[in-house]
């Protein structure tokens, strides 16, 4: 890529990145950030669909029905907010709304089942791991053909190289949904306690700075956990290239495809958390356990945990631990840091067209004015003002519940991270006004991976991914509790089983695919 392109994604760059590594949005670093930790959806709703009478958009033509499958929780006031939607579509652009709702629990289940089918489906969400699969069964479409002509909107605002960066061999599988994407990794702390032992947070850099403050936290609170979650070290040190299985080193800087599960820089990190381990500071069952770390901490029983932490975090963690929480950002064992930006962050979770969609043209004119609609983010993310939310007095972005609304009590799918643009969108009360304008900082003050904008395919190398994932199942979570006997013996075993379920053959596949990308830029 050109010194000038990469300028351009800097100056451009306002969305997304986990997993999640996939991140939950409590530290838990197995699952999405923002899934619900509440999510007891057991099986997909399908929406009724919604329907209004033509009003005068100045056109004769008959309006086309969007379908849109969409992940969430069902939500009070829901069928009044769709038919809202549903409304100002008809209004603006000549299209009526059909949402289809899928829990998390089994979207993938469900999408895979109506595409399959060939079910009546336009739009539908994409998360990167799942974008070989769609490609090379079919059932999406190749968005270069239709976004340079029907989605100029989208291009004007986000910038070429985002909104099309979400490809594989050339095949725009989908458009990333606008959020930050740069994360820092960090750990979050009780307030209380910190004040209690006087720790000044500014100087904690290093995970080894954590020793001492647990030491100190725990003898003022031997009944409480020290530390908690299936992954107690995250890392944001590496390029992950999506799937962890072969990564680039140096944030992203060395192109060479390399295995991190036999690295120094792995090693260390199990070996610091194996001395937590066996001085008492872990949760026994952290490797296990289902519980959120911020429920942990609202019980009384948790002191800290790891988590990505952006602008406004701190806001959402106060909330879901029920008490005041402080956060340090924590970069490698020596305290240096480098934010940075993969491919896989930036298309965490994108936005595409299904093939069987019976009008592409009109799927991609509907995605490109959801990209740039205000109103439409707004109604789907908070719902109806004045029944689901209300300005804040002396405001004129900030939102909150309704005098005597509240969880449950109002339409809230709070799920911005997900629609198309939250961040021309309102902003949830607590947070700073310039929410969106910290993100865009916060992305800017990032180094781009050298990988940034490749996406390989995966197709060829699905039964070693199975495998692979099978065997860091196995291990990875009791390796970075620090609940293995052995650390040495541990790593040895889980490498020899990766490299026996197929590691070699993925990662010199993404050394090829990688070398080629590189070479054309």
């Amino acid at each position: 890529m050109k010194k000038s392109k990469l300028l351009k994604i800097v100056s451009v760059l306002l969305v997304l990145s986990l997993f999640v590594s996939v991140l939950a949005a409590c530290g838990d670093t197995t699952a999405p950030a923002s899934t619900p930790a509440n999510d007891t959806s057991s099986t997909a709703a399908d929406s009724t669909p919604v329907e209004s009478e033509p009003t005068d958009t100045g056109t004769d033509e008959e309006p086309y029905k969007i379908t849109m499958a969409i992940i969430g929780n069902e939500q009070p006031n829901q069928d009044k907010v769709w038919q809202a939607v549903n409304d100002l579509m008809l209004e603006e652009i000549n299209m009526t709304f059909e949402p289809i709702l899928l829990s998390f629990g089994d979207y993938q289940e469900q999408l895979r089942m109506m595409l399959s089918a060939g079910d009546e489906l336009d739009v539908l969400p994409i998360f990167y791991d799942q974008a070989s699969s769609y490609i090379n069964s079919g059932q999406i479409v190749d968005l270069a053909d239709y976004i340079y002509d029907y989605g100029q909107d989208i291009l004007n605002y986000m910038g070429e190289d985002i909104a099309t960066s979400g490809a594989v061999n050339g095949f725009i599988y989908g458009i990333p949904a606008n959020k930050e994407s740069n994360t820092r990794s960090g750990i979050v702390m009780r307030k209380d306690i910190i004040d209690e032992i006087g720790v000044d947070v500014s100087t904690l850099k290093s995970p080894r700075d954590l020793t001492a403050v647990f030491e100190q936290a725990k003898a003022a609170h031997p009944e409480m956990d020290m530390i908690s979650g299936s992954r107690v070290i995250t890392t944001e040190i590496v390029d992950p290239l999506f799937d962890w299985f072969g990564v680039l080193m140096d944030y992203g800087q060395d192109t060479t495809v390399t295995n991190y599960f036999e690295s120094k820089e792995y090693k260390d990190r199990a070996d610091l958390t194996k001395e937590w381990y066996d001085a008492g500071y872990v949760k026994l069952d952290a490797a296990t356990t289902t519980e959120t770390n911020a429920n942990l901490v609202k019980a009384g029983s948790l002191f800290s945990y790891m988590a990505p932490i952006k602008p406004g975090y701190l806001i959402q963690e106060n909330i879901n631990c029920g008490t005041e929480m402080v956060t340090a950002y924590l970069g490698d064992l020596d305290g240096g840091y480098q934010e940075s930006l993969w491919t896989s962050s930036v298309n965490f979770f994108d936005w595409g067209i299904a093939q069987q969609s019976k009008d592409k043209v009109k799927a991609m004119e509907f995605l490109n004015y959801a990209y740039n609609s205000p109103e439409w983010n707004n109604l789907m993310n908070f719902g109806i003002e004045g029944e689901d939310y209300v300005p804040v007095e002396g405001s004129d972005v900030l939102i909150d519940y309704p005098e005597g609304k509240g969880i449950g009590d109002a339409y809230h799918m709070n799920m911005g991270w997900m629609y198309p643009n939250q961040m021309i969108g309102k902003i949830w009360n607590g947070n700073p006004e310039d929410l969106w304008d910290q993100y865009t900082e916060f992305n800017k003050g990032a180094v781009l991976s050298k990988a940034f904008g490749f996406i390989y395919d995966s197709s060829s190398v699905a039964t070693e991914l199975t495998a692979l994932n099978s065997v860091r199942t196995e291990f990875m979570a009791s390796i970075e509790t620090g609940s293995v006997p052995d650390v040495d013996q541990a790593i040895k075993d889980f490498n020899d089983k990766l490299y026996a379920a197929g590691l070699q053959k993925v990662i010199d596949l993404k050394q090829e695919q990688l070398d080629a990308w590189l070479a054309a830029q």
